[in-house]
């Protein structure tokens, strides 16, 4: 991308991205969200605004899909095997609109898909879940398993329980929560974890950017989901987390969008 440079002791340096530069606009200094120039017949970006906002969204809708018995009716969110009933793979919508203040002090608010067509870049992102029943009282300290989210090619307001969720399952920009996060996980007074993904920016941009106006998925497995009697371990994570039907304790997914990678 082409740069803004400015003259001074004689070199020329660099405009970095960021709030640094000011227009005049209706009797005010106000920070552009870009600037571009023409050249050859086209609008080239020159510089990007830099104003980061963090923004937690709650779940709006959650459903957990079992091999064996198909979809669940609970809203809880579930995931690994109990005994030998099957693989646990919960489905989540966050549609709704949530709001707050840049660093520049903007206020912002909406859906992510609004958010989004603002500040398109994402720098991080959060999940926090509340453990309430199953498996152990604690996650071993030793449990090597892990637990995966990702995006699910169903858009938001698809009825959960007209198709088969592993099917929907897509594995770019999936992220994984280590089983080091997981380790020490109790259920006794509902305990509250947040998991910070540790993917790149640009996979945690891709990740949001499909999810924006779709479904997510979150399971021990990204694939090849076992069925009734396709085994007698209850895995070390299984668990079952608050939903979008309880009073609190929904998950919640915090996201940094700016205007800059």
């Amino acid at each position: 991308m082409a740069k803004i440079q400015v003259r001074k002791n004689g070199s020329w340096h660099t405009v970095a991205d960021g709030s640094k530069i000011q227009v005049r606009k209706n009797g005010s200094w106000v920070v552009p969200s870009k600037i571009q120039v023409r050249k050859n017949g086209s609008w080239h970006t020159v510089w990007n605004k830099s104003d980061p906002v963090t923004l937690t969204y709650t779940v709006s809708t959650s459903q957990g899909w079992r091999e064996s018995t198909s979809w669940r009716t609970d809203n809880y969110v579930r995931f690994g095997a109990f005994e030998d009933f099957g693989d646990n793979l919960t489905v989540m919508e966050f549609s709704g609109s949530a709001s707050g203040t840049s660093t520049g002090g903007v206020s912002v608010s909406g859906t992510i898909d609004a958010v989004m067509a603002d500040r398109p870049y994402v720098s991080s992102v959060k999940l926090q879940m509340t453990r309430t029943s199953g498996g152990a009282s604690t996650f071993s300290g030793s449990t090597s398993e892990t637990l995966k989210f990702g995006q699910l090619n169903k858009a938001n307001g698809t009825s959960m329980s007209t198709y088969n969720a592993g099917d929907s399952v897509l594995t770019t920009n999936m992220q994984t929560i280590p089983a080091s996060d997981l380790q020490g996980w109790s259920r006794l007074s509902s305990q509250t974890r947040q998991f910070t993904f540790g993917g790149s920016a640009s996979a945690l941009t891709g990740l949001i950017t499909h999810g924006r106006t779709k479904q997510f998925w979150l399971s021990e497995k990204d694939s090849s989901w076992i069925a009734s009697g396709g085994g007698s371990s209850t895995s070390d994570i299984y668990t079952v987390c608050a939903g979008s039907a309880d009073s609190s304790g929904k998950p919640t997914l915090e996201i940094t969008f700016d205007y800059v990678e």
